[in-house]
């Protein structure tokens, strides 16, 4: 049984946005962690006012998000502890030394390869980490690494060999397009219209947070990996096949068994494996690791902040949005409304399992109705610009990259992440206006 006073849907949607708005603002004047905040204003508006019961409401916490920043923390953990994030950083600067206003390029360039090798967007887990202590050395504003990282992996992420390749044909089909071969069809053009279009945001970003103003860095080379570095370097390596081999298999030869391990292994049960290597081999201090290198207050608020916002999805806002922008924008300005309340849902809820199972079937539906808008500038303009977003620190994707930077840096990152969410969005959204979507349709 739910609250006493039963407020409508609309009410409690407007009560989540005002209670955000005030949780923000208590944490940046008292410097306090808004996730317990967030989930006092989560029973009071979603159980004491709302319909939902108080365990209810509990089980809005978002294990899933909780589960892989703990076991990814845990396992680069031991990559930060024994020095080998480091020594790779150092390698990276030594190289581009000489070009100082490389040097974030280079962090957006390993997201772009490793993604596109097949890794997909979990390619931000194993580039993070290596691209903060890169910022840290060659003294470039960290939010850049947070914006290479997310917009580097997204680039190549859903490429037809990449783990967003196979995930793309399903969403597509579920949304509508029931044709196997129109469907990859119109995956696979997504997968390669996503190249130019973060090409582009990620210049704009560049300049914008003056990644050319890059230190300059005088050093020796750096020393040669020990024993200890060496065998944490061939751990990353096979954690790092492991996750893309399955679905490259798949892709290649798809039968029962490559099915089997492509639904069964990903980046969660790789980092138990790999911590567990890791643990075995006492290649780093594991109390000191859980103690340091698990993010527990960046937990708390991420998971805190994540029931707040979880209390406006079950109250309806993702069909709110949705049944507006269905009836108030005309064919020119779809996909740029796509990209707009697309991004800005993503803030809310998850691209993957809210966001796109809402919007494509709208986009399916506008196709069916005649629209002279192109398909794939929508879809296109929804799925990147919810990925854009996705680098707010309450989603799973920001989440993993906060939790990537030390202490120190986390210090203020997250209200900027907040914040080029929100840039991002807007050159989204600026883009799509000016055709920038249709030009791959």
């Amino acid at each position: 049984m739910g609250g006493y006073y039963m407020l409508s849907n609309s009410a409690i949607m407007i009560l989540v946005m005002v209670a955000i708005v005030i949780t923000v603002l208590i944490g940046v004047k008292f410097d306090n962690n808004i996730g317990l905040i967030g989930i006092a204003f989560a029973f009071l508006i979603g159980s004491w006012l709302g319909p939902a019961t108080i365990y209810e409401v509990i089980a809005y916490w978002p294990v899933n998000i909780m589960f892989i920043l703990l076991v990814t923390s845990v396992f680069f953990g031991y990559a930060s502890n024994n020095g080998t994030l480091s020594a790779l950083a150092d390698r990276i600067v030594y190289v581009t030394k000489g070009i100082p206003w490389f040097t974030p390029i280079s962090v957006f360039l390993t997201a772009f390869i490793i993604s596109g090798i097949g890794v997909g967007v979990w390619g931000i887990v194993f580039v993070a980490p290596i691209g903060f202590a890169i910022a840290k050395k060659a003294k470039f504003d960290p939010i850049l690494v947070v914006i290479a990282t997310n917009v580097g992996a997204l680039a190549t992420g859903g490429l037809p060999w990449a783990a967003g390749g196979p995930t793309n044909i399903g969403l597509i089909q579920n949304a509508g397009w029931a044709n196997p071969e129109e469907a990859t069809s119109l995956a696979y053009k997504f997968g390669f219209a996503s190249i130019p279009c973060c090409i582009v945001a990620f210049i704009i970003c560049y300049f914008l947070c003056r990644g050319f103003k890059a230190q300059p860095v005088t050093m020796d080379k750096p020393a040669p990996f020990n024993k200890k570095q060496k065998q944490t370097l061939a751990i990353l390596l096979i954690v790092l096949v492991a996750n893309m081999l399955p679905l490259i298999l798949n892709l290649i030869v798809a039968n029962s068994v490559t099915a089997f391990l492509a639904s069964h292994i990903n980046i969660q049960v790789c980092s138990v494996f790999g911590a567990i290597a890791c643990m075995m081999l006492k290649l780093g201090d594991e109390k000191e690791i859980l103690a340091k290198n698990v993010p527990w207050y960046a937990m708390v608020l991420i998971c805190g902040v994540s029931m707040l916002m979880t209390v406006a999805v079950k109250a309806g806002i993702a069909d709110v949005i949705g049944t507006w922008l269905n009836s108030n924008f005309p064919a020119w300005a779809l996909p740029a409304a796509f990209a707009l309340f697309g991004g800005i849902l993503s803030f809310f809820c998850s691209a993957l399992s809210v966001v796109y199972p809402l919007m494509l079937p709208m986009i399916y539906g506008l196709t069916q109705s005649g629209t002279s808008a192109s398909t794939l500038a929508m879809i296109t303009a929804l799925i990147i610009t919810a990925c854009y977003t996705g680098m707010c620190p309450f989603s799973q994707n920001g989440a993993l990259m906060l939790s990537s930077a030390d202490a120190e840096t986390r210090q203020g990152l997250m209200y900027r992440m907040i914040v080029w969410s929100v840039v991002l969005l807007a050159i989204s959204v600026i883009y799509a206006l000016v055709g920038g979507y249709g030009i791959w349709g």
